[in-house]
């Protein structure tokens, strides 16, 4: 079990925290909370890295009466975007250190190093590194670092993260600013496929479709691995804001009618306005939902195009069949209402579904890349080793 750790994750318009541990292949967490910071994350770029940094600083002491709980937290796990992420294959082999001929930290610490300094694409930087298989003498294999296992070399097959400099650059300095350090960098698509990884009814093999509030980010996952990641900017906000112009009503109604009705296709005996504006000239205009099913179509279709583009750049060069793997929603602009049944006959996977997280207490898709990150963060050794603490303190408040 690791100690418990705090995930961050920089949204567009808001910032999401989760404080929890691992424990036997499952996220357990102790708190979880979003702090809404306006637009100013867009596409990968930080717009007001000053208003998000104080927003880090608000949630670094957490103090919840009714939980009874305090969290003072030092250093968080940080998703990155996997915009421009770039995913390649290595194979490293280092001779084992310990006199014993026993592997030891030092052994993975040197094979990380050898990784480390190997050729990375240009204008990118390494982010983490995934190991699939550790092979010791005799073709031994494991899936975590082998321990206290005898043989005389250590060689890894690991699939390496690297993002371009800026992006990484300009996330971690918001962190720091905020009065955070970092434990660790992870992107976020890889944190969404370990955690869908964990469950055990969901296929191996799947296109995984993450629908943000303006960015949606499309990745191929194969036996549970991420191969590559793509993105367009559309979100579930384009909806809401063609609400916005076409009834002539304010942001929060709009998004109040796009969640409360989505698609909808039941079947009245009376037809009822979903909501009434004025003309500015005194004059009542009602709004149906056939309107409203008309816009969120609209968009919908303009999603479908920029999907079907991002689909054929990210499977070029694998099989055909490659098209017809399942596609899984997540994402808060997964949950609109109708959209499973409007987009999966038009789209040539075998299947949609949408998923939500199944971790008590952050069930709300938001939260989904920061479980994965805590699970990752279990699963795979630091690239960079750090070993500081990983949330400064935390207590409860006894009962009075």
């Amino acid at each position: 079990m690791e100690k418990t750790v705090a995930a961050i994750e920089f949204g567009s318009k808001k910032l999401k925290l989760v404080v929890g541990y691992e424990l036997d292949g499952k996220v357990y967490i102790l708190y979880a909370l979003t702090k809404p910071y306006g637009h100013i994350v867009e596409t990968g770029s930080i717009i007001d890295q000053a208003k998000l940094a104080k927003a880090i600083s608000e949630v670094r002491n957490i103090s919840d009466v009714s939980a009874r709980l305090k969290i003072a937290i030092s250093e968080a796990l940080l998703a990155l975007p996997p915009y421009g992420l770039e995913i390649f294959q290595t194979k490293q082999v280092t001779t084992v250190l310990s006199e014993e001929g026993k592997i030891g930290n030092i052994d993975i610490r040197n094979i990380y190093s050898l990784i480390k300094n190997g050729a990375l694409p240009l204008n990118n930087q390494l982010i983490d590194v995934a190991p699939e298989r550790y092979i010791l003498d005799q073709g031994r294999s494991f899936l975590r670092p082998p321990l206290n296992e005898s043989s005389t070399t250590l060689t890894v097959l690991a699939k390496v993260h690297t993002l371009p400099k800026r992006i990484s650059g300009e996330y971690k300095a918001a962190l720091t600013a905020g009065g955070l350090s970092i434990k660790r960098s992870v992107v976020s698509s890889f944190a969404a496929a370990e955690l869908l990884g964990s469950y055990e009814d969901l296929p191996s093999d799947y296109i995984l479709v993450d629908i943000g509030s303006n960015v949606t980010t499309v990745s191929l996952v194969g036996e549970k691995e991420l191969y590559a990641s793509r993105f367009f900017e559309w979100g579930g906000d384009r909806i809401t804001e063609r609400i916005v112009e076409s009834f002539n009503i304010n942001e929060a109604d709009a998004e109040k009618y796009k969640i409360t009705y989505g698609i909808d296709k039941r079947e009245m005996n009376f037809k009822a306005p979903i909501c009434i504006t004025d003309d500015g000239e005194g004059n009542e205009v009602k709004h149906y939902a056939d309107e409203l099913n008309y816009i969120i179509k609209g968009e919908l279709d303009i999603f479908l195009k920029q999907l079907s583009s991002s689909l054929e750049e990210l499977l070029k060069g694998y099989d055909s069949s490659a098209k017809s793997l399942p596609m899984i929603l997540i994402g808060g602009g997964s949950r609109l209402n109708g959209l499973v049944d409007y987009i999966e006959p038009k789209v040539p996977n075998e299947k949609v579904i949408t998923v939500l997280p199944r971790t008590l207490g952050a069930r709300n898709p938001t939260f989904l890349n920061c479980l994965g990150m805590i699970l990752a963060n279990s699963k795979y050794p630091n690239v960079y080793d750090e070993t500081h603490p990983h949330v400064g303190q935390l207590t409860r408040d006894e009962e009075k």
